[in-house]
């Protein structure tokens, strides 16, 4: 096989095609290319890192600096989703970070997920030990999805990438089923750390379980909700049969979400704001008023916050 991969990495029969990074025709400028790197998560990375470590240092909390590092041992798994979903990159980008399956990946895909695998989950995590019911789950996880799509254009526009071939629930140049897959895999990662966390705080090594959960959710939620779009873009089918498989994404993603709202939403409806426990948790302003801890979780004693003494507590 390695005679036939020595020219532009063309595959033997059988082995399906393998398209690498260097043959991509996008030319990006070098601005667009800087600034498309601090715009996707570098320049938020670079703020989060100093309140992860005071997280740590202040309030011996060391689940934010977690999920950050979580969010970049993830972006390992960036190249098999480039295959496999049809995206290629600029050659002139900043880095790489690292090159895997003959792929250049940029230096802003470990940035990248450590805001959305990372923090975007870590901010899911902390409504959910709030106590947020099934509708505002939903809405929860739309804006994660609508975050992605608004991360995702401006780098397309520039042509720092491209999601190249047929490509069902493209409009512009951005695939929409991403950011139901995406937001699918994030909340995935939230809720595996909204039930694994209490097990694991403050007992040394174990909180160190923290860290493949990103990889672990990633895996689960991207491939789960996604594979029939894969599976119908890497197969040799007309275009109108790629869009009718490939719906089965959206729907799978829905129906993903809707089953993670059910193992942690509450019937309650809580008394606070989401802008203000964003807010809250960046120290920014005011806080987020605090209710009444929720019993009756499923499956896990409620865990609450309690923002004056920046500490969890464990109610029954």
């Amino acid at each position: 096989m390695g005679t036939c991969l020595q020219h532009a990495y063309q595959a033997c029969a059988g082995y399906g095609q393998i398209l690498p990074s260097v043959t991509s025709p996008l030319h990006p400028t070098s601005f667009e290319g800087w600034f498309f790197t601090a715009y996707a998560g570098a320049l938020a990375v670079l703020v989060a890192l100093p309140w992860a470590i005071r997280r740590l240092a202040k309030f011996r909390d060391p689940l934010p600096l977690l999920m950050l590092g979580s969010g970049l041992i993830t972006s390992l798994g960036e190249p098999q989703l480039d295959f496999v979903s049809h995206l290629r990159w600029a050659n002139n980008l900043p880095g790489p970070a690292f090159t895997a399956y003959g792929l250049h990946v940029p230096a802003l895909i470990p940035p990248c997920y450590m805001l959305f695998m990372g923090l975007e989950a870590y901010w899911l995590f902390c409504t959910l030990q709030r106590g947020i019911t099934v509708k505002q789950f939903a809405w929860v996880a739309f804006f994660i999805g609508l975050s992605d799509a608004i991360m995702e254009n401006p780098g397309l526009l520039m042509h720092t990438y491209q999601y190249y071939g047929n490509q069902p629930f493209k409009f512009g140049d951005f695939v929409y089923y991403y950011a139901f897959t995406n937001s699918a895999a994030i909340c995935t990662i939230a809720v595996m750390a909204y039930f694994l966390w209490p097990r694991v705080r403050g007992k040394g090594w174990l909180t160190l379980a923290i860290l493949p959960l990103g990889i672990i959710g990633t895996t689960i939620g991207e491939f789960g909700t996604g594979f029939p779009t894969w599976l119908a873009i890497n197969s040799q089918m007309a275009t109108w049969l790629q869009w009718v498989v490939g719906s089965l994404t959206l729907i799978l993603a829905c129906v993903w979400i809707r089953v993670l709202a059910e193992l942690t939403a509450t019937a309650k409806e809580p008394t606070f704001s989401l802008w203000a426990l964003f807010k809250e948790r960046l120290h920014i302003g005011g806080r987020a008023r605090t209710p009444s801890p929720i019993t009756g979780q499923p499956g896990i004693a409620h865990t609450a916050i309690t923002p004056d003494a920046g500490k969890m507590s464990i109610t029954s």
